[in-house]
């Protein structure tokens, strides 16, 4: 833990270091997590990354998908099941291809969506929800995910949604810096904890704007 303190306050500076320290303390005692609610619009969006470099971006069809998981990495990311189960649901997936191979994606909803085996993400439906995000390694370092995310984001925004939402885990640093960075705004903040292995969640006011809350997945199952 110390080690990491260290690192953590070189990174990203002593408070974040606290907190993460905090965190891991806090999950010796029951599981207990922070997710951070943000939004992008289109006009906070850090413009340079509506460009693919070459690579061509679209929403993938059932047959792109299938295929994709003809590659060992990606099958290890979606399985036929997951894909069948986010098409029924009205979730599209955003791709970006080298030729015909898709190289990196991230799924797109307006509905509540699975955040662990017993708990569901809830939001205001004007917004999109960008959830399993992934790149293949050989094609990491090009910020192809935050590419991704702008293209997709845009033609959300043609289609009339207000933008994108979605959260990082509050002592995921790295990710919270490259969203700041990409132009998403955080609005709230939502805890999750299981004391007895039940889970407790509640949100700050923030998030009351954007119906952002997480329920039990049993109201959400038909």
């Amino acid at each position: 833990m110390v080690a990491r303190a260290n690192e953590l306050a070189k990174q990203f500076g002593r408070r974040a270091a606290l907190h993460d320290l905090q965190l891991r303390v806090l999950n010796k005692l029951m599981p207990f997590q922070v997710l951070k609610g943000m939004t992008a619009t289109a006009d906070e969006i850090d413009k340079r990354l509506l460009d693919a470099g070459g690579l061509e971006t679209r929403f993938c069809t059932r047959d792109e998908l299938y295929a994709a998981m003809t590659d060992a990495e990606m099958s290890e990311e979606m399985t036929i099941d997951f894909i069948e189960a986010a098409l029924a649901k009205g979730d599209e997936c955003y791709g970006i291809f080298d030729g015909q191979k898709l190289v990196s994606m991230g799924w797109y909803s307006n509905q509540p969506t699975p955040l662990s085996d017993n708990l569901t993400l809830c939001f205001d439906r004007s917004w999109m929800y960008m959830y399993k995000g992934y790149t293949l390694r050989a094609y990491r370092g090009k910020r192809l995910h935050g590419v991704g995310m702008s293209l997709a984001l845009y033609a959300y925004t043609k289609r009339g949604a207000r933008g994108l939402i979605s959260y990082v885990k509050s002592n995921n640093f790295q990710s919270l810096r490259s969203t700041e960075r990409m132009g998403y705004r955080i609005f709230g903040d939502i805890y999750i904890a299981q004391p007895i292995g039940r889970s407790v969640t509640w949100s700050t006011p923030g998030c009351a704007e954007y119906d952002f809350r997480v329920e039990p997945r049993s109201k959400h199952r038909t």
